[in-house]
């Protein structure tokens, strides 16, 4: 169970606040934040005690009420500048907050903000803070997370009854479905009993509809390398696996391992082909334009907005406006006319067609980066060695229809 947060005394909060970066060690935050067995029976702090961050001391304009997790986080992990242009990061470090502070991050390394030592530092910091108190801070794993909830079975058990049909034909609906069902119901009972554990899963970095739902609940649709139907399984590993399923369970070491061995050769096949093919896609001189009139009509969404960073726009006068953080935001839920690479016409892709990012980290053959698309299957070839379960996603075809 997870203690409650407390409100730190002004002591405890001055023998924080005089920490700067260099008095952060290992032996410090184990000091602060570890139980020690035979010694004391709860942490000195918890990372979600709450304290008052006085204006002006890690660049705050005002006093914030925040953890002191989150102050040392602050103080060892992101550059100065980072914090002076952006304020004090006072959220949860989900895995969506880190890449969005990253995007940033990455922008400012662009446009000469910060340095290439300055970012290497920060994902050193990072990496040291919370890999180095992981083990005492952050329990990934428990008995009570392990442990099949009784509700949780029951209505698996209730459900493959109900769909009966459905799961003998491998219908894909009905494995959505039931999957959706149990780990929603088994997340909600998880958080009720304030299990720390999930934290992990919480922040979006664990699988919890993979890990968890294999272990305690089911597991689910997998694909038979055979017939490429899907099995729907009701076993998990924590209450033991049926005999008459067991087969169909062994075909996951099968999976995993021909996509290691088999898949990945295709990928990086692949990746020769396109290397082959797009060698001679090669960027024309800075600030050059091929004069097109052409342009693709894209509708710039809030979500995949930084994808269009540093490209060329066409604005209503005609005139191009290159897309920057500062700007970018001014046509986020609108259509812009957008200067494509596809309707470039000179014997090289000019710069106003290509954008800047290219020029920014000094690419000039653009056309070898699109190996990357192989590289993305073979990283995923090779996660299923890990994780050979079916994933389901609603997609909405209107989305990626447009009437003229």
């Amino acid at each position: 169970m997870i203690a409650p947060a407390r409100k730190l005394t002004a002591e405890e909060t001055r023998e924080i606040l005089v920490l700067e970066k260099d008095d952060i060690t290992m032996d410090l935050l184990k000091d602060l934040f570890a139980v020690k067995l035979g010694k004391q029976t709860k942490p000195r702090f918890n990372t979600y005690d709450i304290m008052t961050l006085p204006k002006g001391r890690l660049y705050n304009n005002e006093p914030i009420e925040t953890t002191v997790g989150r102050f040392i986080v602050n103080l060892v992990a992101f550059p100065d500048k980072y914090l002076k242009k952006f304020g004090y990061v006072n959220k949860p470090l989900t895995k969506g907050a880190l890449e969005d502070i990253e995007n940033q991050l990455a922008s400012m390394l662009l446009d000469d903000e910060i340095t290439t030592k300055e970012y290497a530092d920060y994902l050193d910091g990072g990496e040291w803070i919370g890999m180095g108190t992981v083990y005492f801070l952050g329990p990934t794993m428990n008995y009570d997370i392990n442990v099949p909830i009784k509700e949780v079975i029951e209505k698996r058990d209730e459900l493959f009854d109900k769909y009966a049909d459905g799961i003998r034909k491998g219908d894909s609906d009905v494995a959505a479905i039931i999957e959706k069902e149990v780990v929603d119901l088994a997340k909600k009972r998880i958080k009720e009993k304030g299990n720390e554990a999930y934290d992990f899963f919480e922040s979006g970095v664990g699988k919890f509809a993979n890990n968890y739902k294999k272990t305690s609940i089911m597991a689910g649709a997998l694909e038979n390398p055979y017939t490429h139907r899907l099995d729907i399984l009701k076993s998990n590993y924590i209450d033991g696996i049926d005999k008459q399923e067991f087969p169909k369970f062994t075909n996951l070491t099968i999976v995993g391992g021909y996509s290691r061995g088999v898949e990945t050769q295709v990928s990086g096949y692949t990746t020769k082909k396109i290397n082959n093919a797009m060698q001679n896609t090669i960027l024309d001189e800075p600030g050059s334009d091929c004069g097109s009139k052409f342009y693709l009509k894209i509708f710039l969404d809030k979500d995949i907005k930084d994808m269009y960073l540093h490209r060329y726009m066409v604005s209503q006068n005609g005139e191009l406006v290159l897309l920057t953080e500062k700007n970018i935001d001014n046509y986020v839920g609108k259509e812009i006319l957008l200067r494509s690479p596809m309707f470039c016409k000179g014997s090289r892709i000019c710069n106003k067609c290509a954008g800047e990012l290219f020029y920014k980290i000094g690419i000039k053959n653009a056309g070898l980066l699109n190996s990357t698309l192989s590289g993305v299957l073979m990283n995923l070839s090779m996660k299923k060695f890990h994780d050979a379960t079916v994933k389901f996603n609603h997609i909405d075809i209107n989305k990626y229809i447009k009437k003229h």
